[in-house]
């Protein structure tokens, strides 16, 4: 998907092609789409999609020489295009021919006018068809309307108009129409949707702002209505069209010629119900004979309708045989309407056929006049097949009915015994509530005596269990706070147990440990020397403590100063894109996509507070890199620190003086004085807040030996565990203008409590909980469930180096967390 925020200055619209000459082509820029909708998973449907250009120019020059695509004169589309300093330099294509085009698809309305062809074309009228009643307007849609070379998928067709609103119908190029060289026809017989459109809605390209823009040469444009909306609101939909079908136009027809005979609502309900069975199913109707005296009956009532006839013989033979059986239909005279019906498509069958047989031996002449026969058989044939899904559906409809009205017969059977049965039970359950009633009676007095006599015996009882009552609730909280205090003693033997189990565990650890330095020592002693020389520079001295607050001009730094990288960075104001810009430069370089987005939040929150990283492993400097250019868009500032540094007032002079904003100190930890590290990074925040620093350590195995108090300052990354690919991609420069501290969540104690549970597995100081609760405080949800999630790379990779993974792995199973053990598994190198 395309990001604005990577292409700000790309840009789309609707436009019509417009050839000047054999090679120079412009677009006519006649409605403006917004590309901030780029960014969503749908656009707003209902509301303003489409606005009028808000400036820049209005003839956007197509660049032949640089672009294959074929471009129609006058046609409609949509088109994008990249704005540069001159519109010489604007590449113009279309929308759908972006190399990775949005995930967002736009449509748009076109309005075209039926013209009314009794007036001339200078009359103001001439757009305006003067529609007499619905069927008029049917009629027209079915014979065809006049629509340009090209159009939009979607037609709003004007009919009619006033000073405020369009008034339209609207149909769907690829579902309801036939193309016909200039005309369009109606074919689908589903009603249409009819609404009203505000004028001050619709985009006219006669508008005088375009029209200006072209010489008289190039003024024969179609002339195209954009409607600004993608979608019509339910509340401008007006009632639906119905178009023509068989059986609707003869129900009105008959429905006109049973009122004429005076028939009554219920006869005409019943004739209007015959005609769709006889429409729906003929051949489920059954033939049944008729009496010489209804015989005699319903030859009178067909002369009495043939009078309001003309002498249409199929008009007439249909009426014969809808009148011959109310409320059946005589299956002969379905079977005579049938064949009526279909003698003239049995005709028209022939004479194609026979013209057809006639046309084989000029085919090579005359090919366009063989095609539009086909194309008018194709017509209707599917004419036929959508009578057939009518008469089947109508058929359904009238099966359902009659299920319904036995369904409704039985039910009300079914009530009208359960009312008799209803009453039945009343007067019996009447007749038996007064014999109960005077059996009650007698027996409530002699219970009444009985338990009058009872009552004293109870009371006296009553008051002896009372007294027993207070004796046992006394007994019961002595007993309570027994079991309390033998609880209490179990957990605080529990809580020893483990404590013991623990500290075993760690003597075992040091055993081991010895045992293995030990043999090291037999084998390679060098080595061990090497460490404990390493270790002796990290034990300060009262020399190196005098020294490490004093100045010294000759410093013996090496300074690589900062570079700009790219160009035209992005400005970062708040914390969702900073967290989303460093997930895609850490990415950039080889980070696992799995850990990208929980280290993009775990920098963001140590930068926030200024905590310094520590950050080891030979991918250092990348990592170092990929950071400082999402923050400040320049390479760090580089510092290495000699060994034994102890000059801490020019360290801090030359880390302020830095032109970088990001320092990284190379050679520090382990290796100078300890005060430097530990202070600098504090002291530089008060003073100068805009630096932020990172600390290197090129052998993360160092960490073994270091105290871990020292997390308590810093915050860690091993990054030869997290990047595990080799990119190439460039970065994404940026500028983050987020001022520290940021708003923190409120609830901390919780954030804290979190943290101090999952800490337990490297036996971490108070320092580092305290530390971690104000980074992850600045980048936490609201819900905190991310809190975890958050410190769990610098835990894992951390205890990856003690040998402490199984603890970790035992505080998140007591965390109900099996989601980070994933990672953890993956980080170890599972799958």
């Amino acid at each position: 998907m395309i990001s604005p925020k990577k292409f700000p200055n790309l840009r789309c619209c609707i436009g019509i092609p417009v050839r000047f000459s054999e090679q120079e082509i412009k677009i006519l820029r006649i409605a403006d789409i917004s590309t901030t909708d780029w960014t969503k998973s749908r656009v707003n449907t209902v509301g303003i999609i489409y606005t009028k250009p808000d400036g820049g120019p209005m003839l956007l020059p197509v660049r032949k020489e640089n672009n294959s695509i074929h471009f129609e004169h006058d046609t409609i589309g949509i088109w994008t295009w990249k704005e540069s300093a001159t519109p010489d330099e604007y590449n113009v294509i279309p929308f759908l021919s972006l190399p990775k085009p949005p995930h967002c698809k736009y449509n748009y309305y076109e309005l075209i006018f039926l013209e009314n062809s009794k007036l001339s074309s200078e009359s103001p009228g001439n757009l305006r068809f003067a529609i007499g009643s619905d069927d008029e307007l049917v009629h027209i849609l079915e014979k065809g309307i006049v629509v340009p070379d090209t159009f939009s998928e979607n037609l709003l067709v004007v009919y009619d108009y006033d000073e405020e609103f369009y008034f339209c119908i609207e149909i769907t190029k690829a579902a309801s129409c036939l193309r016909d060289d200039q005309l369009l026809f109606v074919t689908d017989k589903k009603p249409l949707v009819r609404c009203k459109i505000k004028k001050e809605d619709v985009i006219d390209s006669f508008d005088p702002q375009y029209k200006t823009l072209l010489s008289e040469n190039h003024t024969n444009l179609t002339r195209r209505l954009i409607y600004q909306k993608m979608r019509i609101a339910p509340q401008d939909k007006l009632d639906t069209l119905e178009l023509h079908t068989d059986s609707a136009v003869l129900a009105k027809y008959f429905d006109r010629i049973a009122t004429r005979l005076s028939y009554s609502e219920d006869e005409k309900r019943l004739m209007k119900n015959i005609l769709i069975e006889a429409l729906s199913s003929p051949k489920g109707q059954p033939a049944l004979a008729l009496s010489p005296e209804n015989k005699q009956w319903l030859d009178s009532q067909i002369e009495i309708i043939n009078s309001y006839l003309d002498t249409d013989d199929k008009v007439e033979g249909f009426v014969r045989g809808v009148i011959d059986h109310i409320p059946k239909i005589n299956e002969e005279y379905i079977n005579k309407i049938r064949h009526i019906a279909n003698q003239g498509l049995f005709e028209q069958k022939e004479s194609l056929e026979a013209e057809i047989a006639d046309l084989e031996d000029r085919i090579e002449d005359i090919k366009g006049e063989i095609l539009a026969i086909a194309a008018e058989r194709t017509a209707e044939t599917d004419a036929l097949k959508s009578l057939k899904k009518t008469v089947e559906s109508e058929s359904e409809r009238i099966r359902q009915d009659h299920e319904k009205r036995i369904q409704q017969e039985l039910k009300a059977f079914e009530k009208e015994q359960k009312n008799i049965a209803v009453e039945e039970i009343a007067v019996f359950k009447k007749e038996r509530l007064q014999a109960i009633a005077k059996e009650s009676e007698q027996f409530r007095l002699e219970q009444q005596n009985i338990i009058l006599n009872e009552l004293q015996s109870l009371r006296e009882e009553s008051n002896r269990l009372q007294n027993d009552i207070a004796i046992l609730k006394a007994s019961r909280e002595q007993l309570e706070k027994d079991i309390a205090d033998r609880q209490r003693i179990r957990e605080e033997l529990a809580q020893l147990e483990r404590d013991k189990r623990t500290l075993e565990a760690i003597n075992d650890q040091l055993k081991s440990y010895c045992e293995q330095r030990f043999k090291d020592i037999q084998h390679n002693p060098g080595r061990v020397l090497g460490d404990l020389a390493l270790f002796k520079g990290l034990m300060p001295t009262r020399e190196s403590e005098k020294a490490s607050i004093a100045s010294v001009s000759n410093s013996g730094l090496l300074i690589r100063p900062a570079e700009d990288y790219g160009a035209d960075p992005l400005e970062i104001t708040d914390l969702k894109d900073l967290i989303y810009d460093l997930k895609e430069n850490l990415q950039n370089i080889g980070v696992d996509q799995e850990y990208a987005e929980i280290l993009a939040e775990f920098i963001a929150g140590a930068y926030l507070t200024r905590t310094p990283l520590l950050l080891a492993g030979c991918n250092v400097s990348l990592m170092a890199k990929a950071i400082s250019v999402t923050l400040c868009s320049q390479t760090p500032e580089i510092i290495s620190v000699p060994t034994g540094y102890t000059d801490y007032s020019s360290l801090i002079n030359t880390v302020k003086t830095a032109s970088g904003n990001v320092v990284l100190l190379q050679n520090v930890i382990g290796s100078i004085d300890e005060y430097c590290y530990a202070h600098l990074a504090k002291d530089m925040a008060d003073k100068n807040p805009e630096k932020y620093i990172l600390y290197s350590l090129d052998f993360a195995e160092t960490m073994r030996i270091l105290p871990p108090s020292l997390l308590g300052y810093v915050a860690f990354m091993n990054s030869d565990d997290v990047i595990t690919s080799v990119e190439t991609e460039d970065l994404n420069p940026g500028y983050c203008t987020i001022v520290a501290p940021v708003e923190k969540q409120g609830n901390i104690k919780s954030i804290y409590q979190k943290i101090f549970k999952l800490s337990r597995a490297v036996n971490a100081t108070n320092g580092y909980n305290l530390t971690r609760t104000a980074i992850v405080s600045t980048v936490a949800t609201n819900d905190g469930k991310n809190v975890e999630t958050i410190i769990l790379l610098e835990l894992a990779t951390y205890c990856k180096l003690l040998g402490t993974i199984d603890e970790l792995n035992q505080g998140l199973e007591y965390l109900d967390r099996d989601d980070l053990k994933k990672i953890v598994d993956k980080l170890l190198g599972g799958e």
